[in-house]
């Protein structure tokens, strides 16, 4: 086999398996809070809550969660939300923490997983869009890129059940 014949399967190749990529995530949108993000299409969502507030969603040999979701900002001040935001659930040990305008992320471990959180403040300030991962840490790299686009992906879908005048 040539060498340009070589490259042009090579090139063929590569492109197919970005776009079988690309097709392995699909949309969720929350309506009551407008949390938007994608997830892997192979992921099983849990069934949804009764408050409606998101999506829990399972990778497919079950060790691994995304959770796409919304709540109300309580806080009446920005600064005291956002450290608020910044703040560990009980148990966890955070490894990384950052702030950029109204967008917080958090991560760190959970036992022997992983958790990474993102969270974006939306609405006018009054509502809190997140996606939350866990994962083993024995499998970090198996999961880096899954995160890193899931995260990226998050967003307000311009509309909420919950407070119907965003602004």
């Amino acid at each position: 086999m040539k060498s340009k014949e070589f490259a042009c399967i090579a090139t063929i190749v590569l492109l197919a398996a970005a776009t079988a990529r690309a097709d392995d995530y699909r949309t969720y949108s929350n309506d009551r809070f407008g949390a938007t993000a994608d997830v892997p299409a192979s992921w099983q969502a849990d069934p949804p809550p009764e408050n409606g507030d998101g999506l829990r969603f399972r990778s497919p040999d079950g060790k691994a969660s995304i959770i796409v979701s919304g709540i109300l900002n309580v806080d009446d001040d920005l600064e005291e939300a956002l450290t608020g935001e910044e703040q560990p659930s009980e148990g966890d040990t955070v490894t990384y923490r950052h702030r950029s305008g109204k967008t917080v992320t958090i991560s760190g471990m959970h036992g022997d997983l992983i958790y990474y959180r993102k969270s974006t403040l939306v609405c006018g300030d009054q509502i809190w869009n997140s996606v939350y991962l866990e994962y083993p840490a024995a499998e970090k790299s198996k999961y880096s890129d899954l995160v890193a686009r899931v995260a990226r992906s998050l967003h307000f879908s311009g509309s909420s059940g919950q407070v119907p005048d965003c602004h």
